[in-house]
């Protein structure tokens, strides 16, 4: 049998150092001080950027953004800085964030555990919590008016079993389905009588009533 050639020796050294040397470098570089220390101050601008929306302050989130924290940064349960603006109401922060570039579809860990159903994104809370303005900036950078959640309701139901009334009535000017079902067969006029309010309720009535109005 033929003995292996210098060159095949070369050739194989050279291909695992292709492969093996950048996976040692890579390993070698996020086990080293220096990275570690890199990684803890970026974790800390991310958790300052954190704070200062849980406070309302948005002055301390434009220094936090400025000093390079993560404009997506989680907290432990998933939620973006955005969803947590939009949570606690700060519309300004949360309209800020959304200049900044931050994700509107980044989900949150509400889904079920196996992860085969997403969590909720900040355009859901905004429909669950009645932000008209933030919502409104959301749809006009092109998120769908009947974007659904992991039990098939649309933002439009989202927002009439909260008795939203602007942002029902956002929602359907800017084309959303009042005759759309949930996974469960339910519509947005159906979460509007389990929400209780009798103006949301005639409002979908009507649209529901005058098909021209869509």
């Amino acid at each position: 049998m033929r003995e292996p050639a210098q060159g095949d020796w070369a050739s194989k050294l050279l291909v695992l150092g292709l492969f093996v040397l950048p996976v040692v470098l890579t390993v070698g570089v996020m086990v080293s001080p220096w990275f570690r220390s890199l990684r803890a101050a970026q974790i800390e601008r991310n958790e300052q950027l954190l704070r200062a929306v849980e406070s309302g302050d948005i002055e301390q989130v434009r220094q936090a953004l400025v000093r390079g924290a993560v404009v997506n940064a989680r907290t432990k349960s998933g939620l973006t800085a955005l969803s947590l603006a939009v949570i606690r109401g700060y519309d300004d922060i949360a309209l800020l964030l959304i200049e900044k570039g931050a994700s509107l579809d980044a989900r949150d860990r509400s889904g079920d555990r196996e992860n085969r159903y997403p969590g909720n994104s900040p355009v859901h809370y905004a429909a669950i919590y009645g932000r008209t303005r933030v919502l409104k900036a959301m749809l006009k950078r092109g998120v769908s008016p009947n974007l659904r959640d992991r039990n098939g309701r649309t933002l439009l139901m989202l927002a009439a079993e909260n008795g939203h009334v602007d942002t029902v009535r956002l929602l359907l000017q800017h084309g959303a389905d009042p005759s759309a079902r949930s996974a469960f067969g339910e519509t947005a006029l159906d979460a509007a009588y389990r929400g209780g309010n009798p103006e949301v309720v005639r409002l979908l009535q009507r649209y529901a009533a005058q098909p021209s109005l869509r």
